[in-house]
């Protein structure tokens, strides 16, 4: 993931930095940073951003001015802006803003804007296999699991099974980390599906089963708490 830090404040800066850092290392992300001090010279970048966090008030200018003139350029970056002024939010809606954080940051609402800018992302991200020498483009959120196939995979989905020429491990690194988990050295599963597991079997919300060996229980059962607390909510 690529991302744009623009404030004239170094120290707000430094401080979204460390959390986004802190951010990509808790969920095995790599992320990609780039530092501003200014709408200009973010303006003079020529690079493509996935996401830019964006200061309202920039000296002589202002991030909403920044923002709309990255859209006049067709610049579909996610923008989540910083502010301690909320009532310009109404009018930063135009130019889809993401996400609006006051200062002083607080971490934990930072990290749910990148939560859910990753679940959105990664949801509808299609990946590209080949299938009998044909290439076919499926969504990451259509794959229940992976089962390996000797040097290739398949991959499971709701309603059929898709040969990939690809290896598990080659299908599992275009993946988002944070939904696909090894259960056993041959499978990978897409914790969305889950319906239930046991010591040795995962069962999936499709109606087939993944094996889960003692050599990975503890940490799938790590992982899928982990995604429960960020996903879902006890009524």
């Amino acid at each position: 993931m690529f991302a744009a830090l623009c404030d004239d404040d170094k120290y707000i800066t430094e401080e979204i930095k460390k959390l986004l850092l802190e951010y990509a290392k808790d969920n095995r992300i790599t992320i990609d940073i780039d530092e501003f001090e200014s709408g200009e010279e973010l303006l003079n970048s020529e690079k493509n951003y996935d996401i830019i966090v964006l200061d309202y008030q920039l000296g002589s200018t202002n991030g909403l001015t920044v923002a709309k003139e990255l859209r006049k350029r067709n610049v579909l970056s996610s923008i989540i802006f910083l502010t301690s002024y909320p009532n310009f939010m109404i009018d930063a809606f135009e130019v889809n803003t993401f996400r609006f954080l006051l200062k002083p940051i607080d971490k934990s609402k930072f990290f749910k804007a990148i939560d859910d800018y990753i679940k959105i992302v990664d949801a509808n991200y299609p990946i590209t296999i080949i299938q009998n020498k044909e290439l076919k483009k499926i969504n990451s959120n259509e794959i229940c699991y992976i089962e390996a196939d000797g040097k290739y995979s398949n991959i499971h989905l709701s309603d059929k099974i898709m040969h990939c020429s690809k290896t598990l491990a080659g299908v599992t690194k275009l993946l988002p980390a944070y939904c696909f988990v090894k259960t056993h050295r041959a499978f990978v599963v897409n914790l969305h599906y889950i319906k239930s597991y046991s010591s040795d079997t995962v069962y999936l919300s499709n109606g087939e089963s993944a094996f889960l060996s003692k050599n990975y229980q503890k940490s799938f059962q790590t992982s899928y708490m982990n995604f429960l607390k960020k996903n879902y909510v006890r009524l």
